[in-house]
């Protein structure tokens, strides 16, 4: 069964925006390129946060 991951964009206000969803394989993985879009401008965005479909949060990123 495949595992959800979605990719969220964190304001600098504290808002939130799920910029791309996806499913991972349960048995191996491989390269992929995902393409999302928040209504944020690059400005407000604080951080990136890849989480489970439940909310955990796994890695957090800098914005470029």
């Amino acid at each position: 069964m495949p595992v959800l991951r979605r990719l969220v964009a964190v304001g600098r206000d504290g808002s939130e925006q799920t910029v791309a969803t996806w499913a991972v394989p349960a048995h191996g993985t491989r390269p992929a390129d995902v393409t999302g879009g928040t209504a944020l401008r690059p400005g407000q965005i604080a951080r990136f946060e890849v989480r489970t479909a439940g909310g955990q949060r796994l890695v957090t990123l800098d914005p470029p």
